[in-house]
């Protein structure tokens, strides 16, 4: 495993081909990949973790909201020109979104206002699921969903591409970290 550079928050990632480790200051998170559910976004991710790219800005967590969600960024430093980091060559932010599972493919979907073509992109998510805020975006702003109950509120509008398993307490314990931080309410967001 070949850690990503160090950003200032002391966030980096490491990967194999079965997970992923953000490294924060306030404890490891352990995300395993499901090419499963959408091989492209694991794709994405891998290639961002190997190219070495995490800096301050571009790979940081910045929201987190008890007790459903802890969200933040996975891009490369270059690919938008907001870093210095000599990254050859940045990875672009993925795009694709997820496949629809067979058995949500009749179900309407109830699109927010903000996307109203929405679509089908992945199951429904649970906890511990890992995937990408907001229907239209195939990355690079993540979320870890902790709702103890099925999110079916968000239908199946988010493309999931990892987890956090439920029986790893050490992640469980370091977003539960996050919700003790100091917060300001921007909007409705917790920052």
């Amino acid at each position: 495993m070949a850690p990503t550079n160090s950003a200032k928050s002391g966030t980096t990632t490491t990967t194999t081909a079965d997970y992923i480790t953000l490294k924060t200051p306030h404890g490891n998170i352990r995300i395993t990949l499901r090419p499963d559910l959408s091989p492209e976004s694991v794709d994405y991710v891998r290639r961002l973790v190997a190219s070495r790219s995490c800096d301050a800005d571009s790979c940081r967590l910045y929201r987190a909201e008890r007790p459903g969600i802890l969200q933040g960024i996975l891009k490369s430093g270059d690919a938008d020109g907001d870093s210095g980091a000599a990254v050859q060559p940045p990875v672009p932010t993925n795009t694709v979104l997820g496949a629809c599972p067979a058995e949500y493919r009749d179900a309407e979907q109830d699109c927010p206002p903000h996307d109203p073509n929405c679509g089908c992109h992945g199951p429904v998510m649970t906890k511990g699921h890992v995937g990408w805020a907001a229907g239209t975006a195939g990355g690079p702003d993540f979320f870890i969903n902790t709702y103890e109950h099925p999110a079916a509120h968000w239908g199946n509008q988010h493309t999931v591409w990892g987890f956090v398993d439920n029986d790893d307490e050490g992640s469980l314990e370091t977003i539960r970290k996050y919700w003790e931080l100091p917060v300001r309410n921007n909007g409705g967001m917790h920052l």
